[in-house]
């Protein structure tokens, strides 16, 4: 059972990854999009709709690629205000109880509430309001279900990442001897 948990472990930091991964083409492309966007206005004189909200596509798949890469790198916004006086173990409980009771929940309410929405945009066919703009609203839209999927995936690898590693702690010294010599 335990090596079924480490596979999917790690198939769940391969997921972060790749996530991590998509966020730095991404931006990396919106960067090259606005710079060729302010070139050809400023230079040229000329400018397309469509080409100035795909920066806002590459902007909502960066993003929200990017958070749950950024949870697991640990550079992610939080108040440490109780947990810079607790021990390694005693951070360990802390951030696996947060993820279990706070990041987990609030990020499946996130994609529960948010699932209408895009598939609304979806069905209407929703495009952008200015002429010659982006089709396909709902793709920026669904880069929060995306997004917060992304977040429990973390959350679930770190919890049981914590777990694991709570579970080596308090395991008594000699019971892995005894298992090892065990007919």
């Amino acid at each position: 059972m335990s090596r079924l948990l480490l596979r999917f472990e790690r198939v769940l930091y391969r997921i972060t990854s790749l996530a991590g991964g998509i966020s730095a083409i991404a931006m990396a492309a919106m960067i090259l999009l606005i710079f060729g966007n302010m070139t050809a206005r400023y230079a040229f004189g000329t400018g397309a709709v469509w080409l100035q909200e795909l920066e806002w596509y590459l902007l909502s798949l960066s993003v929200m690629t990017g958070i749950a890469y950024a949870m697991r790198s640990d550079e992610h916004v939080r108040v440490d205000v109780f947990s810079h006086r607790l021990s390694r173990v005693g951070r360990l409980w802390l951030n696996g109880i947060t993820m279990v009771l706070a990041a987990i929940p609030i990020a499946a309410l996130i994609l529960f509430y948010t699932w209408p929405f895009v598939s609304i945009s979806y069905v209407r066919g929703e495009g952008s309001p200015n002429a010659g703009g982006m089709p396909w609203l709902f793709l920026p839209k669904a880069m929060i279900l995306l997004g917060f999927a992304l977040i429990i995936s973390e959350a679930l690898r770190q919890t049981l990442s914590i777990g694991r590693r709570l579970l080596f702690h308090y395991r008594r010294p000699g019971s892995r001897r005894r298992i090892a010599h065990a007919p």
